[in-house]
């Protein structure tokens, strides 16, 4: 979202002054308002298309910033028959979660909900490696896997340290005598 805010911000400062470019040019009054207006549209169709954008899945090879990440955490996968995959993965070092658009594979998807199932019975995080790539350039899978379950905290009273056995220091058993 952050990197959005940037491109959007960049793209107004390029209209605004191409509309303060329009304005001040030594044209008839009429061009100098129409390009304002247009330079205004411009502005309103950038915001709305940047939002209409945010609510649309992104196409995994279209994936600029983050493509060449080893593997991602599977957190849902979805698919309309014949049309294509919907992914919603967690990307290390990114806060929220990416919505992803993948060409439909009868074997992709079913081995996600093999790998979803597996994750779920053994209480595991499915992950994907090699994500985003484009499967026509490329002859390579995607790899669909669970990841080993994170150890349990410990319950119960702390684990006192093992202590070195120093038989010099050993004191006499309660009952005997001391030779001196």
């Amino acid at each position: 979202m952050d990197i959005l805010n940037i491109f959007y911000i960049v793209l107004l400062a390029l209209a605004v002054l191409l509309i303060s470019i329009t304005i001040w040019s030594r044209r008839p009054f009429r061009w100098r308002i129409s390009g304002f207006f247009i330079g205004a549209t411009l502005i309103s169709l950038l915001f709305i298309s940047i939002l209409e954008l945010l609510s649309r899945p992104k196409p995994a090879h279209l994936e600029l910033f983050y493509k060449d990440i080893p593997e991602v955490v599977l957190l849902h996968a979805s698919w309309e028959e014949e049309v294509a995959l919907y992914i919603l993965v967690e990307i290390p070092g990114v806060e929220e979660p990416r919505l992803y658009i993948l060409p439909w594979s009868r074997e992709d998807a079913e081995q996600f909900e093999q790998a979803m199932q597996e994750g779920e019975d053994n209480n595991e995080e499915v992950r994907i490696g090699n994500p985003f790539f484009n499967t026509d350039e490329e002859d390579r899978e995607r790899l669909v896997y669970t990841s080993p379950a994170k150890p349990m905290p410990q319950k119960g009273r702390e684990q006192l340290p093992v202590t070195n056995f120093d038989p010099d220091a050993e004191q006499p058993a309660y009952g005997e005598e001391e030779n001196n």
